[in-house]
């Protein structure tokens, strides 16, 4: 029989149906990585919402070789008259705000500026009043308010209710309290300006004065302090256009001075520490703040990092800030006193 030419002989192989080409092959490689690539993006995006659910902080990002990375605008609470001071609650739901003009009275605002309530001093001092400084005690969630015409700080729950007058030692009679702020132990410390030289004030949490600070440092008018993680005492000394460092003992360790050179500072206000240790400074005529380092042992003056800021009126600008906080979250907010309002930056 003939045998048809397109009829397979034993000499010709058939081909397999399932044999895969070589460029089939490098084409399903690429999509098996595509797939790996996109389920680790996916799982890297679960791990940071897990990050800050349960922490409630962003990831630190490290910056490029030679780049430090500064805070950006975030948005504004608008409503304060002329305000001075800032505190606020660790999640960033409440801000305490003192404002200066106006009705002269500190307000208690929630995350978008809406009033939830005022913090009233009691009718028994009398009706002259200008809350100036503000602090949360870390330990109650209480709100001292420092209040310049009567010398007194008074204290409020956190929803903005009276609770009392801070009862100062009979050694400090007539004593004139104005920056506020708490360590991580819960201990209170006041600037007094009623003293030459003035000085900072450290109670434990008895209301007992345990410490002293700068009594040889010769400030004038200190409007900012700050405590970091490991006690370092910071302080705005505003008059004298610079910013001091004191170690645990009050011993004067480090500063930052007035001028015109990178990092120098000029009428020096607000302070804060971030949850990073970095320093917040603050400068009411640089129209600005200038971030430093923390202190490092050794150091006669802090690691200028940078500045943010700058004069106007819109977002992100600033006329005549003064006082400053930071949340739990690395948010940091700035009173901005000549726009009548209070800044929020974030990493």
């Amino acid at each position: 029989m003939t045998m048809s030419p397109e009829t397979p002989t034993a000499e010709t192989p058939v081909a397999e149906a399932s044999a895969v080409t070589p460029v089939e092959e490098r084409s399903r490689r690429r999509k098996l990585i595509v797939l790996l690539l996109l389920l680790l993006a996916f799982l890297l995006l679960v791990a940071v919402a897990a990050w800050y659910v349960l922490f409630r902080q962003p990831i630190g990002i490290p910056p490029l070789p030679g780049q430090t990375v500064m805070p950006t605008y975030a948005t504004s609470v608008f409503g304060p008259k002329r305000p001075l001071g800032v505190t606020v609650s660790p999640d960033g739901s409440r801000i305490y705000i003192g404002e200066t003009g106006g009705d002269r009275i500190a307000r208690v605002l929630d995350g978008t500026g809406k009033q939830l309530a005022i913090l009233q001093p009691p009718v028994s001092t009398g009706t002259d009043h200008v809350p100036v400084y503000l602090a949360m005690d870390p330990i109650n969630g209480e709100v001292y308010v420092s209040d310049r015409p009567t010398g007194s700080i008074y204290i409020y729950d956190g929803n903005g209710n009276y609770q009392r007058a801070y009862t100062a030692p009979d050694s400090l009679k007539g004593w004139q309290p104005l920056a506020l702020a708490f360590d991580k132990a819960g201990n209170f410390y006041a600037t007094d300006v009623s003293t030459n030289p003035q000085t900072v004030l450290v109670f434990d949490r008895q209301g007992s004065l345990i410490r002293t600070i700068g009594q040889t440092a010769s400030m004038s008018f200190p409007n900012g302090v700050a405590v970091d993680a490991a006690g370092y005492v910071y302080v705005t000394d505003s008059n004298n256009g610079r910013l001091v460092v004191f170690d645990q003992s009050g011993a004067l360790v480090a500063q930052v001075g007035r001028g015109v050179g990178e990092g120098n500072l000029g009428l020096p206000r607000g302070i804060g520490v971030g949850p990073d240790g970095r320093v917040y400074v603050v400068d009411a005529t640089g129209q600005g703040v200038y971030v430093y380092a923390g202190y490092a042992a050794g150091a006669k003056r802090l690691e200028y990092l940078g500045y943010f800021g700058g004069e106007g009126v819109g977002d992100g600008k600033f006329e005549f800030p003064n006082g400053l906080a930071l949340d739990a979250r690395g948010r940091i907010y700035i009173v901005d006193s000549g726009n009548d309002r209070v800044q929020v930056w974030s990493y």
